[in-house]
């Protein structure tokens, strides 16, 4: 169990409150960059966030 004073491990991410703002910008910033980027919902804040890691 988590202690109530230590940040999320999220905590220094991006996050967005639906998957569909989620993956519009990744759909932008792979348009933009060219970086392929996933959306995942976080176990730890329930939220959305971007990863670039494919292997999950």
């Amino acid at each position: 169990m988590m202690n109530e004073a230590e940040p999320l491990p999220c905590a220094d991410k991006l996050v967005f409150d639906t998957a569909k703002e989620a993956q519009a910008v990744a759909t932008s910033s792979e348009y933009r960059y060219g970086s392929k980027l996933k959306v995942y919902k976080c176990r730890y804040c329930s939220l959305y966030h971007l990863s670039s890691n494919f292997d999950d």
